[in-house]
């Protein structure tokens, strides 16, 4: 494989791994965010509100560790096959 094309594919690796770090902070962000939230439907109880809530920021924290682990899988897997293409280091 051409030097040039494996530079890319280990700087696109290494893109994806913090992409995934990204990913885990607006995630913390969001489910705070979530959580956090004062605004309420006229129709519901407030106690149903805070539940709903508490239930959707573990959903979206889920969410959000699930992407972040499926980035830095891709990731790492990248740069594994571009280290095992590049041979041992001296």
């Amino acid at each position: 494989m051409n030097p040039r094309t494996l530079a890319m594919m280990d700087t696109l690796g290494r893109a994806l791994l913090w992409a995934a770090v990204a990913v885990i902070g607006l995630t913390v962000i969001g489910a705070t965010a979530i959580i956090s939230s004062d605004s309420a439907v006229g129709f519901l109880d407030e106690d149903i509100q805070r539940q709903g809530r508490g239930i959707l920021a573990i959903g979206a924290f889920a969410g959000g560790l699930t992407a972040a682990g499926v980035l830095a899988g891709l990731g790492a897997l990248l740069r594994l096959r571009v280290a095992e293409h590049r041979g041992p280091r001296k």
